[in-house]
């Protein structure tokens, strides 16, 4: 066992969690305190000197914050030596995708996403309070603290991607944010802010409900073209500002077109990169609307229960997806805030109360909330139990929603005449950093086009839910529990900005952080920020191998882990 020795303290190495290209994740015991740490072990050179200084100035800047209320992972010290530099944190059970893993990736139910979205739009709303974009917000980076005593208490990891709004700066090309939850401002270049990050936390909502991503792309032009074929294509106005748009869009060749501007077609695509591109969607969606209809089966299948239970958790979904839309807009300053989300009737539980407060469901609900509030050092509340005995904040309540959802189951994009640019970022994209919790995806795609919706339309007759609209199109199964690939250091002569000092310049203010939007009274109060109360029911209440050269799926698999 090893042992590794900062000025102030000790520490025992217990285990290695995780490795990557960058550095492990190692469990230790710390001596002075006898408690469990996870400490973060890198490499002591140049690239990564840079790596280490954003994080820590970073870590600085949040020393105020109380871990516990900010819901960001306690910082406990930084030490190195001639070859290794070493970051302590607190010990946290296992993150998001670790979970969905060790369940199969069975969907998450509302109450559940709810209560997760409820802390990270807290850290959002803290980090905001100091200028801060976490900028790398994934399920990687969302954490679980103890789901036996706390269930879905979660905190927020990671800080090494992260900037200060005082120190961006101008740049080109900033590259931020895993590709799946990369936000549209950062895709086509345009100005960015915080609520980058309430994009990729929309992202994951939707990725907790789907139990698969929404926007999986392989590359950047198919992360566009995923966004534009279910939430429809930019104004006009974006695609004339942005720096990247001709990567992905042409003028539309007919003069009197509503929008000069139009997606590039898949065979665009492939006149330009000589690559086919690859299909890595769960669900083809027409409208974010449709994320209701997928996996509700958990609603309509439980017929032992009264109709107003499913009534409670089919309202409770739709309000979910009301706030997933808000949060996914191409347009920054029409996307939700921190803390106007933390006012949402969804996170609030405000419409599910009024509706549906003498529900079984409302109480779990409510139940959940307050134990994700719970402040550590108190006596956890009792956990109330299914009627089979197990925790209810376990799956396997959920076993029918496993049965219909858990087995989910090209080259860069770039122009002639900017040779090397979008390539730069694609490829950049397929680093790995395979620290503790990370896994990968599977290799074998097989197209299986379905109805299944007819089933759950069967089922929920005659309980007069309303209708969602269009099906969403099931676009293939695929394991996502395949082995690992080994992963490949940054290409020489990378254009990555390792310590995000280059980023553009955010100095606009939008409407939501002057004024309520109108018409939304949840939204009044979203100038109080993190720090109000919590709401009145509560009160009340007491990447991996070169794909340069592939042509097939069965030679891509999808690398969770590092900018992915």
């Amino acid at each position: 066992m090893a042992t590794i020795q900062s000025e102030t303290d000790c520490y025992d190495i217990i285990e290695v969690l995780g490795k990557g290209t960058f550095g492990e994740v190692a469990k230790g015991w710390r001596r002075s305190t006898g408690e469990m740490v996870a400490i973060k072990i890198l490499k002591n050179d140049a690239y990564r000197n840079c790596t280490i200084k954003n994080e820590l100035k970073l870590l600085h800047c949040m020393r105020g914050l109380d871990p516990e209320e900010a819901h960001v992972v306690r910082f406990l010290e930084f030490f190195h030596d001639a070859l290794k530099f070493y970051l302590v944190f607190e010990l946290l059970e296992q993150n998001l995708f670790e979970f969905q893993k060790e369940n199969n990736f069975v969907p998450l139910p509302a109450r559940h996403i709810r209560t997760v979205t409820l802390q990270v739009l807290r850290a959002l709303a803290r980090l905001k309070e100091l200028a801060i974009i976490h900028a790398d917000l994934k399920p990687e980076n969302i954490m679980l603290v103890d789901q036996t005593r706390c269930p879905f208490r979660v905190k927020v990891i990671d800080f090494g991607s992260a900037s200060i709004f005082s120190e961006v700066r101008y740049v080109k090309e900033p590259y931020i944010q895993s590709r799946f939850y990369r936000a549209p401002e950062i895709l086509l270049g345009l100005p960015f802010c915080e609520k980058v990050d309430v994009w990729s936390l929309g992202c994951v909502m939707a990725e907790l409900h789907l139990g698969w991503p929404l926007y999986p792309g392989n590359n950047e032009y198919d992360q566009v073209r995923y966004i534009c074929e279910t939430q429809g294509l930019p104004k006009p106005h974006l695609l004339h500002a942005a720096r990247k748009a001709h990567y992905f869009f042409k003028r539309n060749p007919r003069p009197d077109a509503a929008n000069p501007w139009q997606l590039k077609s898949l065979a665009d695509y492939l006149a330009e990169t000589k690559v086919r591109p690859l299909e890595r969607r769960k669900y083809m969606l027409k409208s974010l609307d449709q994320i209701e209809t997928v996996n509700s089966g958990s609603v309509a299948s439980q017929l032992t229960v009264p109709d107003r239970e499913a009534l409670a958790e089919h309202a409770d979904l739709k309000s979910m997806v009301e706030l997933i839309k808000r949060m996914l807009t191409w347009e920054s300053h029409e996307r939700i805030s921190p803390s106007a989300a933390l006012r949402h009737p969804f996170v609030s539980m405000q419409q599910l109360r009024s509706a549906h407060e003498t529900t079984h469901y409302y109480q779990l609900s409510l139940r959940s909330y307050r134990l994700s509030l719970q402040v550590e050092g108190k006596p956890p509340m009792p956990v109330m139990a299914a009627e089979d005995g197990t925790p209810y904040y376990r799956l396997a309540e959920e076993k029918e929603a496993a049965g219909m959802g858990s087995a989910a189951g090209s080259s860069p994009f770039f122009r002639e005449k900017a040779p090397g640019m979008q390539r730069a970022i694609d490829q950049l994209d397929d680093l790995s950093l395979q620290e503790a919790g990370h896994g990968l995806w599977g290799e074998t795609c097989t197209d299986v086009v379905s109805n299944m919706m007819a089933p759950l339309k069967a089922a929920i007759t005659g309980r007069h839910m309303p209708d969602s609209g269009p099906e969403p199109i099931l676009a293939f199964y695929s394991s996502r529990l395949a082995g690992r690939h080994k992963a490949r250091k940054p290409p020489a002569g990378s254009k990555s900005d390792s310590d995000f000092s280059n980023l553009i310049r955010l100095s606009q203010v939008s409407p939501e952080d002057d004024r309520p939007c109108r018409g939304s009274s949840w939204e009044e109060g979203e100038h109080l920020g993190a720090s109000a109360e919590p709401p009145a029911i509560l009160q009340r209440d007491g990447d991996g191998p070169n794909i340069d050269n592939m042509t097939t799926e069965a030679e891509v698999s999808r690398v969770r882990s590092g900018y992915d």
